[in-house]
């Protein structure tokens, strides 16, 4: 597991510099970690549909009304980017008839089949006051990639990435222009190879379909 600041004093050690203790320090390691830490954060979780990040929640109705859509829901404020807006559980078993075998509804602990929960509600993203979604469905989920705050949700090869791309971006600030340009291209490589590898190891622990051959499709 690590913390914030472990994931800075990492990046820091890319590049040869002092440690720290505190993002809240009035060092120029700390200031620079404080700065970009949160953005390139942001930055790598928008890289992939990582596992970790991923939720489906239900959307929260709200009394706005939104010219052409029935229903306007409040934008989940931890949604960094949607995947789609599918229908809710309730909506699926009386729309679908869920019967068969293949099939169950009680709870949400259940398992309905995957063809359902991809099944698109089309959906219009609009910002009043505050970012709302609107649908013509009154009962919805949203499936999306969240913002992990909590550095002890991200995996190893994540860490190493994300420590990596720090260490390129603060390498000139800290260090000077003519070291920190040579040891900035040396951490944005190394984040490369590291991203590849977390992206790898994240997509091993997700479900992938077996696809048919050719030779199997051709005969059909």
């Amino acid at each position: 597991m690590s913390s914030e600041v472990e994931i800075c004093n990492l990046a820091l050690s890319r590049i040869r510099s002092q440690s720290i203790n505190s993002l809240e320090g009035q060092s120029v390691q700390a200031q620079q970690c404080k700065l970009n830490y949160p953005i390139l954060r942001d930055m790598m979780l928008n890289e992939h549909a990582w596992g970790f990040a991923h939720k489906i929640r239900p959307l929260v109705l709200t009394e706005n009304v939104i010219f052409n859509w029935a229903y306007a829901y409040k934008y989940p404020s931890d949604c960094m980017n949607i995947n789609r807006i599918v229908l809710g559980y309730e909506e699926i078993n009386q729309t679908t008839q869920i019967s068969s075998p293949r099939v169950s509804y009680h709870t949400d602990a259940d398992v309905i089949d995957p063809q359902y929960l991809r099944s698109q509600v089309p959906y219009e993203i609009f910002n009043f006051t505050t970012k709302m979604i609107g649908t013509n469905q009154p009962d919805v989920r949203i499936d999306y990639r969240s913002r992990v705050t909590d550095p002890t949700l991200f995996p190893t090869p994540f860490v190493m990435a994300l420590s990596y791309l720090l260490a390129a971006e603060i390498a000139v600030n800290i260090v000077g222009a003519e070291l920190g340009r040579a040891l900035r291209a040396d951490s944005f490589k190394m984040y490369q190879n590291y991203l590849n590898s977390a992206i790898a190891n994240d997509l091993n622990e997700q479900y992938q379909p077996v696809l048919d051959s050719e030779y199997v499709i051709a005969r059909r």
